[in-house]
């Protein structure tokens, strides 16, 4: 029978199916989720990097306009104009007017500044810097209309600076210039703006230029960007706009090129800022699953103590008493309803155990007292009839004749004496019929018989004083009623899981109507038309072995008279006799 799964089980399944579906939907939702926030941020960040990137570069743009206006203006012509007419008095005046117009631009950026005016031929620097002076190397530098990034020095922060010539002319002839404007702003202006910027965005902005230097909102944290602005730079940053992640770190980089300046604005975010939200939401979420799953389970673990454990104890006293066990009783207790049940289950065994043991008792002493009784009807009849034989005997003198009969009839009752053994051999039986045939032999004189049993079959155990009643049936009804020799022919064989034994006789035999009525009454109490013999053996075999175990007669297909057949229940294993 297959076994069911039990109620605890089966919950805990249900659980985890409706639990399961839901861990997974709200798994794909918090993934799905953080790549939309993570598209959403990449947006915003290029975004925001794109207007700061057009931020800096209008203010750059405007630097660089405030040459050009001054290489047209009206007082560095007359400041040319005297420098070439070595007027010094006026070349005074207009260095004056000059330095008040470098004033006015530098003022007019929100940049801090400073712009320079470089006169090669008289070697003087007019600037908003009072403390620059003039340096000839200016005119050797090739990045005429270009900003270039300037590293600091002791005196001079870093900053980007700007140099166009007048006339713009290429470098290798630099004798020939007149003038050279100079436009330079510190990196401090970049890094307000990045504060700025900072403001508004989660994550950390710096700026890189193109030969490596790095400026985050503080110079404290130059350095460490700096390092991370070199591997960048080792790696390439691929496009003008982009975005990328950092390898072996949870962090998110966005980046914009300023052709400008030749220089990087960089933001990088690291993703647990504004993954955060989402990824505690997500873990409450998994505890809050989990804490309901134990408190599910342990609802089940509830549920199958109270309910389905004493369920089950019943189910097993039920089984018990299925397969005959009625002193199986239920000791449990689980201090709730079942407790009252498993109280009325064990009366109710108690209460079958007591009857069945008292009716089977009685049964058994009712049967016991029957077999005693009918083994005893056997034995007085037959021993009368030999002692009276071996009285004529020795009044004729037949010493030999007496002598046989004492030896068989000795053996004879030697075997129905011993009564310890209940369940002999069936070659016992055979041997005592032997013994009883071959008396009947010296009595009659003309008592023939065969014995055809397998040797197999002689090894099955067998009720006492079975065969010999049949045999004596046999003798006393069907072979001394008629005239002449007689001829009894006994076989044994084996049929399935039964032993078969056939008593035939050469007798008168029965009709078909009275062998059905003697069939009838072997099964009806015994009364005074019916003989003790084959009532006996075959009440014997049925109380014995069962249904289908008894005496069956018909007549015999090869003698005259009737087949006696003994048949009960196999004890023994072994090939089928042949």
């Amino acid at each position: 029978m297959k076994r069911n799964r039990p109620i605890f089980q089966k919950i805990n399944g249900v659980i985890l199916l409706l639990l399961i579906p839901i861990v997974i939907l709200y798994t794909y939702f918090s993934r799905t989720s953080l790549q939309v926030i993570d598209q959403q941020m990449t947006a915003y960040n290029e975004s925001q990097l794109l207007f700061l990137k057009s931020q800096i570069e209008s203010s750059a743009e405007r630097l660089s306009l405030s040459s050009s206006v001054l290489a047209r203006d009206s007082s560095i012509l007359d400041l040319q104009l005297s420098v070439f007419t070595k007027d010094y008095y006026r070349m005074i005046a207009n260095q004056t007017q000059v330095k008040e117009k470098l004033y006015l631009q530098s003022f007019s950026s929100t940049w801090t500044n400073v712009l320079s005016v470089f006169l090669p031929d008289i070697e003087r620097r007019i600037s908003t810097n009072p403390s620059d002076s003039f340096d000839r190397s200016v005119l050797n530098r090739d990045y005429n209309g270009k900003w270039r990034y300037q590293p600091g020095t002791a005196n001079d922060p870093p900053a980007y600076q700007l140099l166009i010539w007048d006339p713009y002319i290429p470098r290798d002839n630099s004798l020939a210039v007149n003038a050279v404007y100079e436009v330079r702003f510190g990196v401090e202006n970049i890094r307000k703006m990045l504060q700025n910027y900072k403001r508004e965005s989660p994550g950390q902005i710096f700026w890189l230029t193109g030969s490596g230097e790095a400026f985050s909102v503080s110079e404290s944290g130059d350095a460490e960007l700096k390092q991370l602005g070199a591997s960048l730079l080792r790696e390439g940053l691929s496009g003008d706009v982009g975005h990328r992640s950092m390898e072996g770190q949870n962090t998110y980089l966005s980046y914009v090129y300023v052709p400008g300046l030749d220089a990087w604005l960089i933001d990088y975010v690291p993703t647990n800022v504004f993954h955060a939200p989402i990824i505690q939401s997500r873990n409450l979420f998994y505890l809050s699953m989990l804490g309901l799953i134990i408190l599910a389970f342990a609802a089940s673990w509830l549920l199958y103590l109270h309910v389905q454990k004493p369920i089950s104890y019943i189910i097993k006293g039920l089984k018990h008493l299925e397969m005959g066990d009625y002193s199986f009783r239920i000791n449990r207790r689980f201090h709730n309803e079942f407790d009252y049940m498993m109280q009325r289950f064990n009366d109710m065994g108690s209460e079958i155990q007591h009857l069945i043991q008292n009716v089977y008792e009685e049964q058994n002493r009712s049967r016991l007292v029957t077999l005693k009784q009918l083994q005893s009807q056997i034995n007085p009849h037959f021993l009368y009839n030999c002692l009276s034989f071996i009285a004529g005997c020795a009044k004729l003198g037949h010493t030999e004749t007496i002598k046989e009969m004492a030896y068989h009839l000795g053996g004879y009752y030697r075997y129905t004496t011993r009564v310890e053994n209940q369940m002999p051999l069936l070659k016992e039986e055979v041997d005592l019929v032997e013994h009883y045939l071959q008396i009947y032999s010296l009595r009659l004189e003309r008592l023939d018989y065969l014995l055809e049993i397998p040797k197999q079959m002689l090894d099955e155990p067998v009720m006492r004083l079975i065969l010999q009643p049949v045999v004596e049936n046999a003798i006393v009804h069907g072979i001394e009623p008629v005239p002449g020799r007689g001829f009894i022919r006994i076989t044994g064989r084996w049929e399935s899981d039964w032993n078969i034994l056939r008593i035939e006789d050469s007798g008168r035999g029965m009709t078909e109507p009275d062998i059905e009525q003697y069939r009838l009454r072997l099964e009806q109490p015994m009364d005074e038309r019916m003989g003790c013999g084959l009532w006996n053996v075959h009440q014997r075999l049925k109380h014995r072995f069962g249904e289908g175990a008894g005496v069956y007669i018909e007549p015999s297909a090869e003698l005259s008279g009737l087949c006696v057949s003994l048949r009960w229940k196999r004890e023994t294993g072994g090939e089928q006799p042949t």
